[in-house]
């Protein structure tokens, strides 16, 4: 009998914020790797396994600027996590997702307190 585990779309996102390759998210959640292929092809991602042309960093910069994270900045220039991943690490910015956690939990505990 074969073993299912199912994955959330978070647990997907998550390794793929990170540049890990569909393979590598597979082994990681115990799944298989159409299963990832999958899953990425309905979160409309590309996978981080393609190589895409380098992103401009002037574009980059403008959209983790606005605050966007990396999957958001992939989206929108049409590549892969992985590629921004890079452009982020020679700009010397941080996925936005930190910040955007912060002030998730900033506003959860001030709508803890309000009650």
């Amino acid at each position: 009998m074969v073993k299912v585990s199912k994955m959330s779309d978070d647990e997907v996102l998550e390794l793929y914020r990170k540049g890990l390759t569909n393979r590598q998210i597979a082994d990681r959640l115990g799944v298989t790797q159409p299963a990832v292929q999958y899953r990425l092809q309905n979160l409309e991602l590309m996978n981080n396994f393609h190589h895409c042309k380098p992103a401009d960093p002037t574009q980059v910069k403008i959209l983790h600027d606005m605050g966007l994270t990396t999957i958001g900045i992939a989206q929108l220039l049409r590549t892969n996590a992985k590629t921004i991943l890079e452009a982020m690490k020679d700009l010397e910015l941080e996925d936005n997702c930190h910040r955007l956690k912060e002030l998730l939990r900033k506003d959860n505990q001030e709508c803890e307190c309000g009650d």
